[in-house]
């Protein structure tokens, strides 16, 4: 079963959103079941994502926990390339959700780890970095995994997902990022992260540089690393 949350940190978290995180995860049954965490001002672009997310689930069992691909955070290996990450139009995001399904329905990519000291790559791990990297507008995590990490943060607002990331990789538990699954994510648009800016501004002059050359073309859209 796959439980889906937009979570709230209420006053008895005192604005914390690991403590709102913890409390959903709490009250799901069973160890195998499955929370869907999404942030409140991102939305999912196609009709059928609850099947995508299961079908995935399903065939990836040694994974702990995903997460999604969108169009604005600070780390690439989230991000899809070739697109306008300014335009706010659903129609517009929608088009790319249902092609980025079509075409990568149950693949997975990496994210950022440092699980594996010396090493270039591995299957579910790419960039190797300090500290590990996770933007967590869309979080799936399995209740066995949550209660193995001893579950979220409980201190603070920010960086839960990145503490989250880390425990993970402490734990030697899998995490991939689904190629297939496109969540449109607002991201303060209109007051943005100064964090995030330089990596947004990167694929931002990537875009102008391709649509100089090129129209909008679903075909040319790219996984960013």
């Amino acid at each position: 079963m796959i439980y889906t949350h937009i979570a709230y940190a209420q006053s008895e978290c005192e604005g914390n959103i690991g403590c709102a995180y913890n409390k959903i995860m709490e009250s799901i049954p069973h160890a195998d079941d499955w929370v869907c965490f999404l942030d409140h001002d991102a939305m999912f672009t196609t009709d059928d994502w609850t099947p995508q997310l299961q079908h995935i689930i399903n065939k990836n069992k040694d994974v702990g926990a995903f997460g999604a691909r969108t169009n604005r955070v600070g780390y690439s290996w989230q991000l899809i390339g070739n697109i306008d990450i300014d335009n706010h139009d659903i129609t517009y995001h929608r088009k790319i959700g249902n092609h980025l399904q079509s075409r990568y329905y149950d693949q997975l990519s990496t994210g950022a780890t440092f699980e594996i000291p010396n090493s270039k790559t591995s299957k579910f791990s790419g960039r190797l970095i300090n500290e590990p990297r996770f933007s967590g507008t869309l979080i799936l995590v399995k209740k066995k995994t949550w209660s193995k990490i001893g579950g979220f943060k409980t201190t603070g607002f920010l960086e839960v997902d990145d503490d989250f990331r880390k425990r993970l990789s402490e734990h030697n538990i899998k995490f991939a990022i689904m190629d297939g699954v496109y969540v449109y994510h607002w991201y303060r648009a209109d007051d943005p992260y100064k964090t995030s800016a330089p990596m947004l501004n990167r694929v931002r002059t990537q875009y102008t540089k391709f649509s100089q050359k090129n129209k909008f073309d679903l075909d040319k859209i790219t996984l960013l690393r």
